[in-house]
């Protein structure tokens, strides 16, 4: 009897270190779940960084485009303002664009008086004068409906005779010229001291 029992017992000392042995075996395994888990997430990050590059990029972009001149969004006293730097650059010879360039306010006059001027551009012409001063050369010009710009020498002994153009030139090619020579953030300083005023006389 003390046999049967010594050997009921060993037995069940041997199945229990089995299923110990097995029990262990099966909680020490990787989890599958959080494998995937941990794989799923690097891509995230990665788009996330790209994602956070490529808002950088268009950032800097967007900054680049506000220090030029654009055709379509020009104001008109940026365009006054680019006109006139154009002249005082390419017209050296001609004293009057030089000086309203560097006045310290400026009286923009618009007016629909183009008949003495033989390109009327769209029937208004703009004259330029300093604000300080009265009479002496008035600085005209006209902008044609494909954007031509006519430049003339306007005084008190010529205004009211017939008179071409000293300069023609595209407003495009005006704007190009002041982007390229970076002069935009003095052309928007420019505008900011002209005064328009409209003469329909």
């Amino acid at each position: 009897m003390k046999t049967k029992n010594i050997v009921i017992t060993v037995i069940a000392v041997v199945l229990v270190l089995t299923g110990a042995y097995f029990a262990g075996r099966t909680f020490s395994k990787p989890s599958v779940d959080s494998s995937q888990g941990t794989s799923t997430k690097a891509p995230v990050r990665q788009s996330s960084s790209s994602s956070a590059s490529a808002t950088s990029t268009s950032s800097s972009s967007t900054s680049t485009d506000t220090d030029r001149l654009d055709y379509n969004t020009i104001t008109p006293m940026q365009t006054a303002a680019a006109i006139m730097y154009y002249a005082k650059d390419k017209l050296s010879d001609q004293g009057d664009w030089h000086s309203i360039y560097n006045a310290n306010g400026i009286d923009l006059f618009q007016s629909n008086n183009t008949e003495h001027l033989s390109d009327p551009g769209r029937g208004v012409c703009w004259s330029l004068h300093p604000s300080d001063m009265a009479g002496g050369d008035t600085p005209t010009y006209t902008v044609g409906a494909d954007g031509t710009v006519s430049y003339y020498h306007v005084t008190t002994v010529n205004q009211n005779k017939d008179k071409g153009p000293i300069l023609t030139v595209k407003l495009h090619d005006i704007i190009n010229y002041v982007n390229s020579h970076h002069a935009v953030s003095e052309i928007k300083a420019k505008a900011q001291d002209i005064h328009a005023t409209i003469d329909n006389n």
